[in-house]
């Protein structure tokens, strides 16, 4: 991939594009979040897209890492991972107890013991190339 390269100035192009997207993508829940915010309850919101987006993340910054010249992969993703983390502090401060457990188990199961795994199973199964091919 081109990356951050000018010799490849239309790859950088549609990726810088595809930067700009994918932040209004990880903006567009702010009305939402706003709204319990200025309520102060969750109002029966899920915190799943939230967790599951947070995984997503973390999986792009993991899969960029391994990768050579990923620089936009790398950032757009980081800030997804602060931008959903907020998200999840915020519906755990105004959520109900039972959504408080049930989004921290979520949490933990997905973002931390799947998570986990993928890195444990990826580097202890596979190197170099053959690690990115079975993560990707």
């Amino acid at each position: 991939m081109g990356g951050l390269s000018l010799q490849h100035p239309w790859a950088f192009a549609f990726g810088l594009l595809g930067n700009v997207i994918s932040f209004m993508t990880y903006l567009a829940p702010l009305p939402t979040f706003y709204r319990i915010y200025r309520s102060k309850s969750t109002q029966g919101f899920q915190s799943v897209p939230y967790v599951v987006a947070l995984f997503s993340a973390m999986l792009w910054i993991y899969y960029a890492l391994l990768k050579s010249d990923e620089l936009l992969l790398i950032t757009i993703n980081s800030a997804g991972c602060v931008i959903e983390t907020i998200y999840i502090i915020m519906y755990l401060t105004y959520a109900p107890k039972q959504a408080k457990l049930f989004t921290a188990k979520i949490l933990l199961l997905l973002n931390v013991g799947v998570f986990g795994l993928i890195l444990l199973l990826t580097l202890l199964l596979a190197g170099g190339e053959k690690r990115v091919v079975m993560l990707g």
